[in-house]
């Protein structure tokens, strides 16, 4: 049976990326989201429309992923998933009940789905390295092995998203564990645990949307643009184009019945040298103004990632080449809405 891979968060940066990869692959590619309108955004996004991919991609419409559910009818006939949907930090965000709960609640969901779907073969979550640091980064090294400790009780409440966003990682990982060694799946499950994830977004479709609903990149474009995160962001990062082909060759991976293998990903990085490397490639735009330093502080981490470069027959593309590859997609935008 030829693969068809079903798509958790394809309106959002990482999702939409390995959706391109995957269409690009030749693969079979159904997407989930919320509404018509979020259909629309991927279907009609330029990137997808240049790719052809005509009946190999389908949108399926869930409106509430926590349901009970939700995704039964959407794993029919699906033999690979990747769960890229997941709550992002944004400040306004409730901590509990749009960060915390629809982490924990939708990827136990669709693995309960993924149960009644004889089909599915393998199901691959994506993570986040705060998933293994924890709250407090450990002065120890960590890999994707690693699991923070539960907190004991789990709160109820927290005092940010961010602690919310953190915890509801920890979280997922130990449940998904548990639901491995005890429900013994007739899949197979791993975790893509990335650093920070930076490089060409192709559903920011102008200047505007680059700087405000860029993703994490939003913290590239303050350092370029001139503005000032008040809080240090963890010092590990992958390039976009690196973690949409990970996912993919980790896919179909076929490691032991019941076996759990995460990969981590998150190369040192110091986000003071991201105005270092947008003078080095774009002086003539520096000079004319466009581009102003900024101030990104980091959080030094000892994350040792998995040897992803051997699984990619490559090595990892720098920070500078992600640095480069927004900033280049920015002036893009510019010289569409002058012209």
């Amino acid at each position: 049976m030829a693969a068809t891979i079903l798509i958790t968060g394809a309106s959002g940066l990482i999702g939409f990326r390995i959706l391109l990869a995957a269409l690009a692959a030749g693969y079979n590619v159904r997407y989930t989201v919320r509404s018509e309108e979020k259909a629309q955004v991927v279907s009609s996004n330029p990137a997808v429309r240049k790719l052809a991919p005509g009946d190999r991609l389908s949108p399926i419409i869930i409106p509430d992923f926590s349901a009970d559910g939700a995704f039964d009818s959407a794993l029919e006939g699906v033999t690979h998933v990747i769960h890229a949907g997941s709550p992002v930090p944004f400040p306004t965000y409730d901590p509990t009940t749009e960060v915390f709960q629809p982490t924990v609640k939708i990827t136990s969901g669709l693995l309960s789905s993924a149960l009644k779907a004889p089909s599915v073969q393998r199901v691959i979550i994506t993570s986040s390295i705060v998933a293994n640091l924890g709250l407090i980064p450990p002065s120890s090294p960590v890999t994707a092995s690693t699991r923070a400790s539960l907190p004991n009780p789990v709160p109820s409440s927290f005092k940010d998203v961010f602690e919310g966003y953190v915890t509801g990682k920890i979280v997922e990982l130990h449940n998904t564990d548990e639901f491995v060694k005890t429900r013994n799946p007739h899949f197979t499950v791993s975790h893509v645990i990335p650093g920070y994830v930076f490089g060409r977004n192709e559903l920011a479709l102008d200047a505007a949307t680059m700087q405000t609903q860029n993703s994490s990149n939003n913290f590239l474009m303050m350092g370029m643009l001139g503005g000032e995160l008040p809080s240090p962001i963890h010092g590990g990062f992958v390039h976009i184009d690196d973690l949409a082909d990970l996912h993919l060759r980790i896919l179909f991976l076929e490691p032991k019945a019941g076996e759990i293998e995460d990969f981590g990903v998150a190369t040192k990085v110091d986000y003071g040298t991201i105005f270092d490397y947008v003078e080095k490639a774009f002086p003539e735009a520096v000079k004319a103004g466009v581009f102003k330093r900024g101030k990104v502080p980091t959080l030094p981490v000892d994350y040792k990632s998995s040897d992803v470069e051997r699984l990619l027959g490559r090595k990892l593309k720098p920070f500078e080449s992600a640095v480069v590859d927004v900033v280049g997609q920015y002036l893009e935008r510019l010289r569409k809405e002058k012209a």
